[in-house]
Formats: structure tokens, sequence, C-alpha cells
């Protein structure tokens, strides 16, 4: 959560250095300005991602060693012990939910703490549970901070357009657009013109690493983060720091 609230302030404060000049105004048209992210952005989101990796193979290090199954551990289990994420696909044989004892370098861990180590594994299909998801994600930027020295990050300006109808009806027009894209004014039908209008733009820093996260790196990066640490903190570490006890 500390390193949450950092990103969140460094974020606020490089926001705060543009003001409301965002744009660049020239051959009438208007396009944005945006600066690439610092890097301490990347390297807090690196810190919290090995943290909460970290976390779980801790986890994983003291469900086998309180071995309340009071099995014969294997030796050196403590090196290769670990937490299990297996993205999958799994092979044709192997169905779910997998059973007791498949996660090999976790021996003697009590049955119901397996069950709840499987049943949040990125093998399942997206959509199957929130959890699914965020594990996926937690260990693809792992990944890349294992191998990089951060993972890339990407500025982007929301423009948000607060409308006014000639027949009175108000709405709103939401894009998000990146460094160099041109603006452009909403338009409407001609039996209902827009007669007024009220642009606002709101900065948002997002991963730039589509090939690892998909849509989600169009997520800004302190909102897909706060919900990558809050699902595994309440569907992983909580329920299985009840068997530590």
């Amino acid at each position: 959560m500390e390193h949450l609230e950092a990103i969140k302030k460094t974020i606020a404060q490089v926001a705060s250095t543009y003001g409301d000049h965002f744009t660049v105004k020239a051959d009438g048209k208007e396009t944005l300005d945006l600066l690439e992210p610092t890097p301490l952005i990347s390297m807090l989101a690196g810190e919290l991602i090995y943290q909460l990796r970290s976390t779980l193979d801790h986890l994983a290090f003291d469900l086998v060693k309180i071995n309340k199954a009071e099995v014969t551990l294997p030796t050196k289990w403590e090196r290769d012990c670990m937490f299990p994420i297996w993205v999958g696909p799994l092979k044709p044989e192997q169905k779910t939910p997998l059973p007791y004892g498949t996660f090999k370098h976790l021996p003697g861990i009590p049955v119901e703490a397996h069950a709840i180590i499987e049943r949040v594994q990125p093998y399942y299909p997206l959509g199957t549970g929130a959890i699914n998801t965020s594990l996926g994600q937690l260990n693809s930027l792992s990944n890349i901070d294992k191998h990089r020295r951060f993972a890339l990050t990407v500025t982007r300006a929301q423009i948000r357009h607060d409308l006014i109808f000639k027949s009175g009806f108000t709405g709103y027009d939401i894009e998000t657009l990146e460094h160099g894209a041109e603006i452009s004014v909403p338009h409407a039908g001609e039996d209902d013109p827009i007669v007024g209008a009220r642009r606002s733009t709101t900065l948002k820093i997002a991963f730039n690493e589509q090939d690892a996260l998909g849509n989600a790196s169009g997520v800004p990066i302190d909102d897909l983060l706060e919900i990558i640490l809050e699902e595994v903190s309440k569907e992983i570490v909580y329920p299985l720091r009840k068997f530590l006890n």
C-alpha cells in the first residue's frame, strides 16, 4: 500500500506540472503534447510487483515448513519451494480442479490450502474469476521485472467533453489519447445540434505492455495495481494466512 500511495503521489505531481497545457495548436488543429512518464513510476511499480510476488512465495514456504500433514519433507525442499502460478494451457489429460499433490513444490500443505491455490490459477479461462486475471497479470509483470530494468509506461490524456444540445438534453463524450493525437470536437445530428461544450483533461499513465497485459495495458497503472493488490490480498494472502496460526 505504501508503494501504491507513492505511485499515486508521483502521478499527481507529474499531472500538476502540466497545468492546463496539454495541447499544441498548429494549422488549425489541436494535438496532445505529452511527455514520457518519469522512470520513478516504473521503478515503484516494479518494487510493488516484486514484493507482492515474494509475499506469495513466503506464504508457500511457511505452509510447507509448518507441515500440518506431518509428511516426510523432501531433502532440500527449501530450495524448490515456491507459490505456483500456472498460466496454461493444461495438458489434455489434466482436468480441473487439479487434484491434491499436483503442485510438487508444496509437499504436506493442508488440503484446503491446495484448494485455494488451485482455484486462483490463471489456467482457468479468462472471465471465470477476477482473481485468475489478476494473478496472471501479476505473473506477467513479475516476469518483466525479473528480465528488464522496468516495465514500460506511457502517458495518456483522457479527454471529456460535457455537451449541451439544443433540445436541452445533456451528455458527454470521453476518449483516451496518446501523445501527438489530434483532439476532435464531438458532432451531433442536425436535428439536435450541440449548442455548448466544456472540455476537461485528465492525465493518465499506464503500462505500455500490450503483449503481456492485453487490454489491461489501457488501464491506468495505479488503478490496475490497486486491483491486483486488493484481489491477491483478499483471495490468496488472507485465506492462506489462517493456516499459519
